[in-house]
């Protein structure tokens, strides 16, 4: 995974000499891997986590592993709390909409106000293949066919090479720590839905 990572990056041109990039690390399985990944590379990295209190306890505990992991690595962290249902409710959104935009919108504030080049998501090969999806089913045009792409304005998305199970195998080797939010098991989210349901009809 480190070479593949390496590559993935280079191939890309998604890093330039002395970058500072800023992960975007939920405490789940893919962003947890993502964070070992760059501090195994020696790049000069912050890690930024958001709380949107949206899941109680469970939601505190994710900032708390975050926080305790980035410590072990030597990264600066940054957290924030949002109160993302009445944002919600006030723009007329969806708490998925309303958790987007905080998240993306607290993001590129840090990155400017801390001087790092890039922000990096965890997105993976089969967020991408279930966006492709998303996107067929809503009427997509060409660029909806392409998935998630690999970098997009400040934002680079380098675990686009790695499924969801090759990063559960990796975590597991390595004994990396993270934490599993059960509403990604929830098929009331149409993202879900694909994840859980169809995209495994798909395989058989």
């Amino acid at each position: 995974m480190y070479e593949r990572f390496a590559e993935h990056i280079k191939s890309n041109l998604l890093l330039g000499e002395g970058k500072r990039i800023l992960l975007a690390v939920s405490g789940g399985v893919d962003s947890m891997v993502m964070a070992n990944l760059f501090n195994n590379q020696g790049i000069d990295t912050g890690i930024a986590h958001c709380n949107f209190q949206l899941r109680g306890n469970d939601s505190e505990m994710d900032q708390e592993l975050v926080l305790s992991e980035a410590r072990r690595l030597g990264v600066k962290s940054y957290t924030v709390r949002f109160d993302t249902t009445d944002y919600a409710r006030d723009n007329k959104v969806s708490v998925q909409m309303a958790a987007r935009d905080l998240r993306y919108d607290w993001l590129e504030s840090i990155r400017q106000k801390h001087s790092f080049d890039l922000i990096a998501t965890a997105h993976h090969l089969d967020d991408s293949i279930e966006t492709l999806l998303i996107n067929l089913l809503r009427g997509t045009g060409i660029e909806g066919l392409k998935g998630i792409p690999v970098k997009s304005g400040n934002v680079i998305r380098p675990l686009l090479f790695a499924t969801r199970e090759e990063i559960e195998k990796f975590a597991s080797d390595k004994k990396i720590r993270f934490r599993e939010d059960h509403t990604n098991r929830q098929t009331k989210y149409l993202r879900n839905k694909i994840r859980h349901e169809i995209i495994p009809l798909m395989k058989e």
